[in-house]
Order: C-alpha cells, then sequence, then structure tokens
C-alpha cells in the first residue's frame, strides 16, 4: 500500500499533506485523518500534490469531510491539486462543490501529474 498522511501546521490553519494512492483502501484512513484535523483547527488546507492515483471512493472521502467541516463551520480547502486529479474533480462537479485553490484550477500542475481513474 502506497500512501501516506503529514500534518503541519501553517499561519493559514492546519495543512493534511496526503501522498501516493487514495482508493477503497486508504481513503478511510485519508477522511479520518482529515476528520481529526477539522476537530483541531477551524481551516484544513489538504496537500494533493503527492497523490500518484485518485478514485470515486477518495473523492466520496472528499466530499464527506467537506460536508462535515461545512456542517461545524469549517473550512476544507484542496491546494496543489494534481492535473489528472483536478480533471477527475472536473468531469464529476465536484470543482463546483469543493474548495479548490484558485492557482490549481489554471490547470497548472504544480505536482507533476498523478493519475485518477474510476473505482
Amino acid at each position: 500500500m502506497n500512501f501516506a498522511v503529514l500534518r503541519t501546521r501553517r499561519s493559514d490553519g492546519l495543512c493534511v499533506a496526503v501522498a501516493g494512492e487514495v482508493d477503497a483502501y486508504t481513503a478511510p484512513d485519508m477522511r479520518a485523518h482529515l476528520l481529526e484535523a477539522l476537530r483541531q483547527e477551524p481551516v484544513v488546507i489538504v496537500d494533493l500534490s503527492g497523490v500518484t492515483f485518485m478514485d470515486s471512493q477518495g473523492l466520496s472521502a472528499l466530499l464527506r469531510v467537506d460536508q462535515e467541516a461545512r456542517a461545524q463551520g469549517r473550512t476544507l480547502r484542496l491546494e496543489r491539486v494534481p492535473r489528472r486529479v483536478l480533471k477527475l474533480l472536473q468531469l464529476t462537479g465536484l470543482d463546483s462543490v469543493l474548495d479548490v485553490a484558485a492557482d490549481c484550477r489554471n490547470g497548472s500542475d504544480q505536482a507533476g501529474g498523478g493519475t485518477a481513474g474510476p473505482s
């Protein structure tokens, strides 16, 4: 299993960097880490630059955490989204639901790309 999470405090919130494959096996772990971060800080930034693959389970986990954040009056923001993951967000319409940093929306690929695919 190729998956890791690193949490660091920043001036604008708690950053949770996700790396590796986010799929049916690892999405529950990502969700748990993000929910724990939301319990600690009102703003959680998800750095997806290290994500090499994301399927529908990963998208579902992000959506569920975002719904929980909004219900609590907290913020979940996606940053450094690889081009292929951004494409998946766009194809599913989640780019208009989730808070995706503006610098990600132009298709720039700061992370060198990852793969995204259906589950």
